[in-house]
């Protein structure tokens, strides 16, 4: 049964007049009540009325001449067009947010947060020279930074909880959606602590499958790069006896460990007491790059950020 908002709303106009009678506020109404499916708990929450919240959902249904929800027990869920309209509204609801931060960033300038993404080892050895540079050229610049595994932050990208992304290029994003563009290369091996009993002898492949792994989720790009590299050659695939979403914490473990893990060559550092097992089979060579969404406004402060990242990537 629909629960029938409109009625007659627009009974004596025609539908061009019905149209402006929509209100802005009318998008973030219709989204408020979508997500809570009760309309006493969205009025609560927006600080209106309840009769004015339904008048606001009468005339959505009297613009688009559609039932945008039905009852459910004690509460409303979205019919059909109204999953419709919910999907459209969300994006129209971010394109009104970058508008209102396109016009504040004429007033700004080079000011204001930029919310980065990025893998565990990107912010250890690549962010710090960038954020050196921040405080000297743009100082009133701040960065939010979001570490995650590259298929989270991808989708985080794509819901506007990010501005950027770094991470590796996949040449999976084929929709239009989402622009990249070249930052800088990276290396990935195999790597256990020193004093490994594999340590400072090439290793076959079947020998690494002797200990246990600490690995990223599989849905990550570098696990499974790494799985079709003993597929292809048939063998089984390494087991993780740890699994870390993001491998942050990989180096610690593998220093107190025999266990074996695959990462950047950069960890491999003074600082870390950690060695590469050599295998020309499991040497990965990637690309990493800078991605933004295509069609949502891309402020001053991001531009910039995204200028520094590229003018540090090329010191590298």
């Amino acid at each position: 049964m629909t629960f029938g908002f409109a009625k007659s709303i627009c009974k004596s106009s025609t539908s061009h007049n019905c149209e402006l009678l929509m209100d802005i506020r009318d998008i973030r109404y219709f989204l408020k009540v979508s997500e809570h499916g009760h309309l006493g708990k969205a009025a609560e929450e927006l600080h209106i009325s309840q009769p004015a919240l339904s008048k606001c959902i009468q005339r959505l249904e009297a613009i688009y001449d559609v039932h945008l929800f039905e009852r459910a027990g004690r509460g409303i869920v979205l019919t059909e067009a109204g999953h419709l309209l919910r999907e459209r509204y969300q994006l129209l609801e971010q394109d009104l947010i970058d508008i209102r931060r396109e016009v504040s960033s004429y007033r700004s300038g080079i000011a204001g947060t930029v919310r980065v993404g990025c893998s565990g080892s990107i912010a250890s050895f690549f962010l710090p020279s960038v954020c050196r540079a921040m405080q000297e050229r743009a100082p009133d610049l701040k960065l939010l930074i979001r570490i995650g595994m590259d298929d989270a932050l991808e989708d985080a990208l794509r819901a506007g909880a990010i501005d950027a992304i770094i991470v590796p290029d996949r040449n999976q994003i084929a929709d239009g959606l989402i622009v990249s563009a070249p930052l800088l290369s990276d290396t990935v091996v195999v790597v256990a602590r020193e004093g490994h009993p594999l340590a400072g002898q090439k290793s076959a492949l079947a020998d690494l499958l002797r200990f246990g792994w600490v690995l990223p989720t599989p849905t990550v790009s570098i696990r499974q790069w790494l799985e079709k590299v003993f597929a292809d050659h048939g063998l089984s695939l390494p087991q993780p006896t740890v699994t870390a979403a993001p491998l942050v914490s990989a180096p610690y473990i593998l220093a107190e460990t025999d266990l074996l893990s695959f990462m950047s060559r950069r960890n491999l550092t003074a600082r870390r007491p950690l060695v590469e097992l050599e295998n020309e089979h499991t040497t990965m060579h990637r690309q990493f790059v800078i991605s933004h969404r295509a069609r949502s406004f891309v402020s001053p402060a991001v531009r910039y950020f995204v200028t520094l990242l590229q003018q540090e990537a090329r010191e590298l």
